[in-house]
């Protein structure tokens, strides 16, 4: 089992060459598979097994039971404090100063591609949800920001065949790193307990 927790320029490459080594992988960089049609066909052909956690949001077990009929909208609003975005490249080009923010601010809007380039360290839930969903050119991103956000924040709205699904998540910060969610470590503790334990509760 290889762990990968880089999120680097070769992160695609190293799990490719794990998979190639008939190693299991968990991926925590999800964001870098947004396109992972190629990672979980070779991962299928060495006969290993990929893992992505459902990460800092709740439902994905729900999200994938409906991708299996027709999904119609859906979207993922996340709240994160401003001190999650210091040193964003996507925040300093556009030259949003991030102090005048006084309410809640819009930083982006748009698809989930541009949502994981523009933002690789804050937004992988979004990735998740359009691989779980099967439906990333339906899937809309905002991610918006404000001095009184204590907590990050991802809410999830799902319309399709099966019904309308709405969960939220508002979730303490990482202690060792600002920039993601605690339940994020948690969920991938989880899903290598389910992995080596060998008992998986949920779809």
């Amino acid at each position: 089992m290889v762990v990968e927790a880089v999120n680097a320029p070769d992160t695609h490459r190293l799990v490719r060459q794990a998979l190639l080594a008939k190693k299991d992988v968990l991926i925590m960089s999800v964001g870098k598979f947004i396109e992972g049609g190629s990672i979980l066909k070779l991962a299928q052909k060495q006969g290993v097994r990929v893992l992505i956690p459902s990460g800092a949001i709740a439902g994905v077990d729900a999200i994938k039971a409906a991708a299996l009929q027709r999904i119609d909208r859906i979207s993922l609003t996340t709240r994160k404090p401003i001190y999650g975005f210091t040193d964003n490249a996507y925040v300093q080009e556009r030259r949003i100063n991030l102090s005048t923010i006084k309410k809640e601010t819009i930083l982006f809007e748009g698809n989930v591609r541009e949502a994981v380039k523009c933002f690789p360290q804050n937004i992988n839930v979004a990735a998740t949800v359009a691989l779980a969903s099967g439906a990333k050119d339906k899937l809309r991103i905002r991610i918006a920001t404000s001095p009184e956000f204590k907590v990050n924040s991802h809410e999830i709205e799902v319309i399709g065949a099966f019904g309308r699904l709405v969960t939220k998540t508002e979730n303490v910060v990482c202690p060792d790193n600002p920039k993601t969610s605690f339940l994020a470590v948690l969920s991938a503790v989880c899903a290598l307990k389910q992995y080596f334990q060998g008992v998986k509760i949920g779809t």
